[in-house]
This record gives C-alpha cells, sequence and structure tokens, in this order.
C-alpha cells in the first residue's frame, strides 16, 4: 500500500450515518434556535420525514467521504 507521509486515521467505532446526519441536524436546529429561514419552528429529527432525513444522510456521507479522504 502506497504513502501518504500521514498517520492512519484509527477509528475505534466508527459513527453510522444516520448517527451523523441526526447529530448534525440536531446541532444545526439549536444553532438557529430551532428555527426555519422563515422563522418557523424546525420539527424534531423523527417528525422530518423520510426525504428530508435521507437529504441529511447524504450530507453525513458527503462529509464523512471528504474528511476520510483528506486526514
Amino acid at each position: 500500500m502506497p504513502t501518504t507521509g500521514r498517520p492512519p486515521v484509527l477509528y475505534k467505532v466508527r459513527p453510522t450515518t444516520d448517527a451523523i446526519a441526526k447529530a448534525a441536524y440536531e446541532a444545526y436546529a439549536q444553532s438557529t434556535d430551532n428555527l426555519n429561514v422563515r422563522g418557523e419552528q424546525l420539527p424534531a429529527w423523527d417528525e422530518l420525514g423520510t426525504p428530508v432525513q435521507n437529504a441529511w444522510r447524504l450530507a453525513a456521507e458527503a462529509v464523512r467521504h471528504r474528511v476520510e479522504l483528506n486526514a
């Protein structure tokens, strides 16, 4: 295996995509006082609906991919 000059990234437990997506959404909600751009209350993760949860999951996977490739 070729070396990159960087130490390998080791994870004790790799968080699930769902856990990362939920944590990111909840951090976003907290940072906006649970309000969306129109000033309306943000729903809890479990109330988002599948399409919106999937969008957060896709974003979580994109971040994971970028971070792991550039680690």
